[in-house]
């Protein structure tokens, strides 16, 4: 069980160490900076979010805690 608590932790630290990185990433921008290279960025980030709310969901998942018990059961 402390094993989920961690992996929860990991997965909202690393949801916010992108967020912080994205704020440094736009203040160290010049102003002219190339929209493309935003949009990419932008999409890059769009697309790790995304996998950290499925990873979210599969660990918070109460399916996913009873197959980890039975799997415990049978070691």
């Amino acid at each position: 069980m402390p094993e989920v608590f961690v992996f929860i932790l990991a997965i909202i630290a690393i949801s916010y160490g992108y967020k912080l990185l994205e704020l440094r990433m736009r203040q160290g921008e010049p102003r002219n900076s190339d929209n493309a290279t935003r949009s990419e960025i932008s999409e890059q980030f769009a697309r790790l979010e995304e996998r950290v709310r499925v990873l979210e969901r599969i660990v918070t998942d109460s399916n996913a805690d009873l197959k980890r018990q039975f799997r415990d059961l049978g070691e």
